[in-house]
């Protein structure tokens, strides 16, 4: 439920309210020097988001609450100990069934197996809730001749969103002894913050009765510690070697989009107007640049931190210069196996095997066998995450349509209609590739190669769908 005030005086209305999931205010204001051409809005919202039951339901499967013995067979022949048979005490029932003694665990006074090692989820003793700050400042001016201009901006905060890591690494780091019993602590801890600010730009234009075209253009940056709460960064310890771009951050987006509807028979030949008429057509252009990615180095031999934590990557220690920094589709495309198969960005790559000679691996050394720790903290990142840019992404969509209206029926009215309809995604079947890195898993895992190690580093492997065509049918009355 949501209540609300307003205040309105003279060009001014202040407007507040409360939801379940924060408190919301906000403000327009119209300028009497301005002849009511000109309008300011703003406005300042504050959100909570809940504990996400999808993370916190992982504790069910912690000691105490969940035995999930394995007793697997190396051959149809080779029988384990582990499975016995019996039958229910009453053969007729599905119930009934003796436990196997085989899988009756017990527990030592810490909670813990006596026996076996396990993996277990943990949360901090006070979990803080997760909230965003979210501030808006909006300009409309009437330009006159049907043009409407629009000048915003936007921006938000984010605290104490999830930030993902293997306790046993943080425990390694700092010098703890780490339990023998406990391979794994797949921690979720509240440490991780982001923010966006964003500059937004419109233009609209009525040119007629049926057709109308607007374009906007957005320029922001989106930057945070983590972009998903299942995301492991490579620096578990401290939170903020990991700030950098955000995964789905778009520098600069522009689209253009236009609709036409005519109206072909007014008057006393309305009634052709459902036959002949009832055309659509609309279109949008996008434009923006690329999703960030960055370079990874793979540690050999081993695990960081703890032998069974799973590090097995980091940044680079440091950038060494003589890249090119080119987005376009050409520069990603090039590498081995394409045209001269050198890399426009990372030529060198190709002839020496990896992209040493732009980055440099970091100083680290794999820890030893479980439960041992003691191996020194890894070098700090000279790379920041998300610190490149990938290929941009452009396309057109369309759409037409076509409606039949039908005479006026008993029982259905005279605005019954049947509308053919035909989608167009991709219309001009550009090619976009697939942001993001590939082990590095920015942007969703995309195809861009990001091992400093391979021979095509910074080559797209990957590429979004071509055309795309939809139709369909519909009636409405």
């Amino acid at each position: 439920m949501v209540s609300g005030l307003s205040i309105r005086k003279g060009g001014n209305l202040w407007q507040a309210q409360k939801g379940n999931f924060g408190p919301q205010v906000g403000f327009a204001w119209s300028p009497g020097e301005f002849h009511d051409k000109l309008v300011v809005r703003g406005g300042f919202g504050l959100n909570y988001n809940q504990e996400e039951i999808a993370i916190s339901g992982n504790s069910s499967g912690n000691p105490g609450r969940t035995v999930s013995p394995q007793f697997a067979l190396a051959t149809p022949t080779s029988p384990n100990p582990g499975i016995v048979y019996a039958i229910p005490s009453n053969p007729k029932s599905l119930f009934g069934y003796p436990a196997n003694p085989n899988t009756i665990v017990s527990f030592g006074p810490n909670g813990l197996p006596t026996t076996g090692q396990l993996g277990v989820t943990a949360f901090p003793a006070n979990l803080p809730t997760m909230y965003t700050e979210h501030y808006s400042l909006d300009t409309q001016y009437d330009l006159g001749h049907q043009f409407v201009a629009t000048l915003g901006y936007q921006a938000n905060l984010s605290r104490h969103t999830y930030f993902h890591y293997e306790e046993n690494a943080v425990a390694a780091v700092q010098g703890l002894t780490l339990n023998p019993g406990v391979t794994n602590v797949g921690f979720y801890g509240n440490n991780g913050h982001g923010n966006n600010n964003s500059m937004l730009a419109g233009l609209k234009h009525q040119f007629s009765h049926q057709f109308m075209a607007d374009a906007e253009f957005n320029w922001s940056k989106s930057m945070d510690t983590s972009s998903a709460p299942y995301s492991e960064q490579y620096y578990p310890y401290d939170s903020s070697l990991s700030y950098g771009r955000s995964d789905y951050n778009v520098g600069k987006a522009f689209k253009l989009y236009g609709l036409y509807q005519p109206v072909l028979f007014h008057g006393s030949h309305a009634w052709l107007e459902k036959v002949a008429g009832g055309w659509s057509i609309s279109g949008i252009f996008n434009l923006h640049t690329g999703f960030p990615w960055y370079p990874v180095v793979s540690v050999n031999g081993g695990s960081l931190y703890c032998s069974t934590c799973g590090y097995t990557q980091l940044l680079p220690g440091a950038y060494l210069g003589g890249a090119g920094h080119s987005t376009s589709n050409s520069a990603y495309k090039s590498g081995p196996l394409v045209g001269d198969g050198l890399n426009k960005n990372f030529p060198l790559a190709a002839t020496d095997g990896n992209a040493l000679a732009y980055f440099s691996n970091p100083a680290y050394t794999v820890a030893g066998q479980f439960p041992n720790t003691g191996a020194p903290v890894p070098q700090g990142p000279g790379v920041s995450r998300n610190s490149l840019t990938g290929p941009g992404y452009r396309d057109v969509d369309g759409t037409l349509a076509k409606s039949f209206g039908l005479p006026n029926i008993p029982g259905i009215g005279e605005n019954a209609r049947f509308e053919f309809r035909v989608d167009a995604y991709n219309l001009f079947n550009n090619l976009n590739f697939s942001p993001g890195g590939q082990e590095g898993n920015g942007s969703n895992n995309g195809g861009i190669s990001d091992n400093v190690g391979a021979t095509n580093f910074g080559q797209e492997t990957k590429a979004l769908a071509a055309r795309v065509v939809t139709m369909q049918v519909r009636f409405s009355f």
